[in-house]
Parts: structure tokens; sequence; C-alpha cells
């Protein structure tokens, strides 16, 4: 409801704009001298405009005044429908018009210019104001485009020269069919809002009948009117968005040539549609056989649209009206027949087809360059009075459909009503044993699943471990055997040096594989209390000293507060180590490494530990997996070093084991950070 109230402001606003045609040009001059509100008004420049034909003349080649017109030319029309001088549908001209405006103080005044056929540039007064595409003496010179031109003028002078070129090469007819207006500025930019606030509400308005009509398709026993109508709406909303303001270009930079093209497409959707519609209203083999060729015919309608350019597709126009009018006079006479018999659904039928034809008529004059009355489509408006209709006797018969249905399952339900006691009965028993046999069968399966993806998990990680022990085992026995040797004595150092290095990998690999193991099992031990974190991360950043040396990686500590957290010391150790090796590891030569420990009891959220490196960092898809993915896998480190690629997710278990929170903020290039929150005493103490 709140919808359609809106929708009627619109309309009203649309239709009730403080416009006055105060005069027509004449001559090639407006005269607004006398205009009755010189400070409140709005006019469409229709009229006498000097018209020169394949000549694009400037605002300059006016000034010596010796410039004669070749025709004072109705606007807005085609050139082609001249009839007292030569035209042709391609060519380019030069349109001319002196707007009086009164003398005195003038206020800031605007031009609202809708498009030409097919490209045009504005001048008033000299000045560029604005244009569509690029106007030129030939195809190859020009470029299309679609879309209006809104000016704020701020006059100089009484008179304001306005010169548009204009050229057309692409399509079937040249010049502007639409009204030009001109006024001051407040009121020709609300006109204009309007308008453009006209065209959305209808948009949303169609798109939200569409989904519902098809919403009705598919709950209402798949009734074909409904996904017809449907589809019906979908092609009316082309209109507002591929004609007037062209609503499309506040979404995508649609070219020239697919405008034009998805407003015939949308045309096409509506005929096809319209005439499945009138087949399902009124089913007779004349609606029958009339839908079959409207299907045939524009489908290839369709096909000549996609493949051909505009000034060869653009004249199965003439096809599209008399089809349109065709399907209307149709339902017309139908509805009228019923309405005669005093069918209520029937006189609704009527008078809202009635509206679709006039308003139809309507806009075909417009399209025609015959401007009358407020000299815009109007066919919308109509368009969405009629699908309001629509979708009230779509709820009318879904009501009645309702009601009918209740009706019929009641009568069925006290029919069978001791036909089904009898039968819950003895069948009662039965459902109890088979859910008792499903219940089994879904614990064994669920047993069997959890066994065999514990099985090949275990397998996967023995298999990594493997081949990751090896590496550094091997690494050791070659360095001891050439310590053997005399002449790697004064390598004693580095070697011993390496072989720690290997030693603690290998530690680190065997511990976490073990306590991963205990963790598959739960038999990890969880003894906490209270423990200074802050001994512990110094404890272990003396391991990971030499290792950080090597790469000349910079580590930094930093404490805030209190560091003493409730937590397992043993389990601590295994996260610190985890997460030091892996900022080691991923943190390039000559990097840096951040560990940040905060006091946060203020807050509510305990100690917080903050281990941050500058390394390659962690892409978003990763970062989603990385504690909960069932895949193990590792990345190598900067300095290609090997890992199991069970750390983080171990980690991450540990940490909730000690009643903690886990987190990681990462950006691929910039670096990565592992938030750690423990809890400042034993939880449940105050």
């Amino acid at each position: 409801m709140r919808k359609v109230l809106v929708l009627g402001l619109l309309l009203l606003l649309h239709f009730s704009n403080s416009e006055c045609q105060f005069s027509h040009a004449s001559k090639g001059v407006l005269d607004l001298r006398n205009i009755p509100e010189p400070d409140n008004f709005i006019v469409k420049l229709n009229g006498e405009w000097e018209f020169y034909w394949m000549k694009m003349l400037r605002p300059y080649d006016f000034e010596s005044g010796s410039v004669v017109p070749d025709y004072y030319g109705k606007v807005p029309s085609y050139w082609t429908d001249y009839p007292d001088i030569k035209t042709h549908k391609f060519g380019y001209a030069t349109y001319r018009l002196k707007v009086l405006v009164p003398e005195g103080k003038i206020p800031p005044l605007a031009i609202d210019l809708p498009t030409f056929d097919t490209s045009y540039d504005l001048y008033i007064n000299g000045k560029y104001i604005g244009g569509n595409g690029i106007t030129g003496r030939s195809a190859e010179e020009s470029k299309p485009e679609y879309s209006r031109v809104f000016a704020r003028i701020v006059p100089e002078s009484d008179t304001l020269d306005i010169v548009v070129n204009v050229s057309n090469y692409f399509h079937r007819r040249g010049g502007f069919w639409l009204p030009a207006r001109f006024g001051t500025f407040p009121i020709v930019q609300r006109r204009l809002a309007n308008s453009w606030a006209f065209d959305w509400a209808v948009i949303s308005l169609l798109a939200g009948f569409s989904i519902l009509f098809l919403f009705f398709y598919f709950f209402s026993g798949r009734q074909t009117i409904m996904i017809c109508f449907s589809i019906l709406t979908m092609g009316l909303i082309s209109r507002p968005m591929f004609t007037s303001n062209y609503q499309v270009n506040s979404f995508f930079n649609v070219s020239w040539d697919w405008i034009v093209k998805f407003e015939y497409l949308g045309l096409v959707m509506i005929i096809i549609s319209l005439s499945w519609f009138a087949r399902f209203l009124y089913p007779t083999r004349f609606s029958r056989i009339t839908a079959l060729i409207m299907t045939y015919i524009f489908s290839a309608v369709l096909f000549l649209v996609l493949i051909f350019p505009v000034t060869v597709f653009s004249y199965s126009i003439m096809l599209f009206y008399p089809a349109i009018l065709l399907q209307m006079i149709y339902l017309i006479i139908r509805s009228y027949r019923g309405a005669f018999k005093g069918i209520t659904t029937e006189i609704i039928y009527a008078l809202a087809f009635t509206g679709l034809l006039a308003g139809g008529l309507y806009d075909i004059i417009i399209s025609m360059g015959r401007s009358i009355g407020g000299g815009e489509y109007i066919i919308s408006s109509f368009v969405v009075v009629f699908v309001f209709i629509q979708a009230i006797l779509v709820l009318y018969k879904w009501v009645l459909a309702s009601d009918e249905r209740e009706k019929l399952k009641n009568e069925l339900e006290f029919m069978n009503r001791n036909l089904e006691n009898l039968i819950k009965d003895r069948t009662s028993e039965l459902r109890r044993q088979n859910e008792e046999i499903e219940l089994q069968n879904s614990r064994i399966a669920l047993q069997n699943k959890q066994l065999t993806d514990t099985i090949q998990l275990r397998n996967r990680i023995l298999s990594v471990i493997a081949h990751d022990l090896r590496s550094p085992v091997v690494n050791i026995l070659y360095l001891l055997n050439l310590l053997k040797e005399k002449e790697f004595k004064e390598k004693y150092d580095e070697f011993a040096s390496s072989s720690i290095d290997y030693a603690q990998r290998v530690i680190n690999l065997l511990e976490n594989m073990l306590v991963w193991g205990l963790g598959q099992e739960d038999k990890i031990k969880y003894s906490p209390a209270m423990h200074d974190l802050a001994d512990i991360i110094l404890t272990n950043l003396s391991i990971f000293k030499e290792t950080a040396d090597k790469k000349e990686i910079t580590v930094n500590f930093t404490q805030v507060g209190n560091s003493i957290a409730w937590c397992d010391k043993d389990l601590l150790d295994i996260i610190i180590r985890n997460l030091l090796s892996n900022a080691v590891k991923y943190t390039p030569r000559n990097g840096r490494i951040s560990i940040f420990l905060k006091d946060k009891k203020h807050n509510g959220e305990g100690i917080m530990l903050k281990i941050s490196d500058n390394g390659e960092g962690i892409s978003e898809e990763k970062q989603k997996l990385i504690f909960t993915s069932e895949t193990i896998q590792s990345t190598p480190g900067t300095e290609n070093e090997k890992g199991t690629g069970l750390g983080l997710k171990l980690c991450h278990e540990l940490v909730l084991l000690n009643e903690g929170k886990m987190a990681v903020e990462s950006k691929p290039g910039e670096g990565t950070s592992f938030i750690i929150s423990l809890p400042a005493m034993e939880p449940g103490r105050s």
C-alpha cells in the first residue's frame, strides 16, 4: 500500500507540473517578454525554428546577420517531415532559435534538452553548453549517443541565441521528436527530477509486480498466464530504462546501438508475451493462432535486431505498432463482450485495456514526432495502472481459489478422519521400528565416515611429517660427517648452529604431531594456572634468536600493563613457539617481527598477545579457512623453509582449550598478525 501511495504522489507530480505554453516560436523567435510570472515559469520551445539543411553553422556564422534559413521547421518533429524542403534521413543540419526573455534582473534559467537522432551540439549565446555524441558531416566523423542534457544558464542580456548542430547517419530518421523545456532554473530542475523519480518508481513497481506474478506462477498451480504476465511486465520495464531519461546509464555505460537494441528487444518481449497473455486470458482458436504467428514473426525480428545495425532493424518498428494495436483491439473486444454481460472482472479489464490503447496511440504519435499535449511518453503511467489492476484481480482470484481449496480440504478431512485413525494405529509401530533402524543406520554411517576421514587425515599427516623429517635429519647427519673431516674443523660453530636449528625443527615437528594426535583422542593434558606470559615469550624468543639473526630479522617486544594470564604453560609454549616459528619462516631477510602484550582487563578482554610480521601476507580466501580447513597444507617460507601445515590449526585448538580466542589479520604483500586473547584470571572468579 505504501508503494501505491508513493506512486500516486509521483503521478500527481508528473502530470501537474507548473508548465505552461505561453506562446509558440514564430519565424525562429520565441517571445517571453510578457510571460505572466517571469521569476517562476517553464515553457516548451515548440514552434518554428530556423532550419539550415546540410549546413553545420556555428554561432559565429550568424554574427554577420546575412545567413538566411532554408526553412522554418516545426519543432519537435523529424526533418524528413518538412514538406517544402528536400531532406533525407541521413545528413546534418543546424537549428536556431532566439528567445526573448523579460527585461530587467533575470533569474538563473535552465534548459532541458531531450535526445536527438542521433547526435547534437548545443550552443547558447555563442557558448558550448553540451550535447550527445559527436556531430559530423559524414558517418565516419559522427558518433551517435542518447542522453538528456540539462544546463543552467545565467543570461547576460534579454536575448538568448540557441544554436543546435544535429547529424544523423545511423537511424531511419533525423532531428528531435520530443520538446525541449526552458524556464527558471528551480522549476526546470524540479520537473526533470520529478520525471526521473517517476521513471524509477515505475521501474521498481513493475519489477516488484513481475516478481509477484512469478511467485504466483510457482505457487498457484503453475498457471501459464502468470508467467506470461511476468515476462510482459519485465518487457514494459524497458520503456523507462531505454527511452526518455535512459535510466540504464545509471548502472552501466551502454553504447548507443545497444540502447536502441534493448529498446526493441523489450518491444519484442511485450508483443510475444502480450499475445500469449491474450491467448490464456481468452482461449480461442483465433488467439492461439495469433500468438503462434506473433511468436514466429517477432522471433525473426529478434534475430534481425541482434544481427543487423540500427539503420536496418529500426524499420521493423513498422511491424511493432500494428501488432500491438491488433492485440489491444482484440483484448478490448473480448473484454467488452464480458462487460456487457455484467461480469465485474471483464468490466475492469475493459477499462484497463481501453486506457492502454489510448496511452499506446498517444505514444505512437509522439514517437513519430507529432508532439501533442505534454509532448512526452505517457504509456508508463497507464501500464502501472494496468499492472496494479491485474495484481488486484490475481489476488482476488487467489483468495477465491484459496477459499475453495480450504472448503474442499475440510470436506476431505471429515470423510477420511476415521480411515486415517485406523491407518495411524496400524502404522505407528512400523514407523517406530523404521525410525529406530534409520537412526542406527545413520549412527553407523556417521561413525564409518568419521573413521574413514580420521584414517585418511592421519595417513596424509604421517606422509607429510615423514617427508619433512627426512630433510633436517639428513642435513644433521651430513653436517656431523663433515665435522669428522679436518678441513671443516674451523667451521665447527657454524655447523653446530645449523645442526641445532635442524634439530629444533625436528622437535617442533614431533611435538606438533604428538599434541595433535592426543587432541584427536581428546587426551591433551590441560593444567591451567596463573603464569607470566612475558616470561614464556622471552624464553621462546631465545630459541629462535639465532634463526632470526641469520635472516637479519629485527624482533621487537613491547609490554603494556600486567602480563599474568590463566593458562596451561606447556600448551602456551607450543602456541608461542609455533607462532614465532611461522613469523621467522615467512618474514623476508632484513624484515621485522613485532610482539605486543597488553592487559585489557578493563575491557573484559583479558590479556592480549599480538605477533606481527611484514612478510608476504595471507589472501582473504585462505584467512577464512586457516583454522577450520580439513586439508593439511604447508606453504614454504621465504627461504624455502619446510613445515607440516599443522601449526596454526593446532594453535587455534590449544587456544580454545585454554578458554581463549585467536584471530588473524593480514593483507597480501604487507604482512600478517595473529591475535590471542587469554583469561586474566580463573574463569568463574570475579
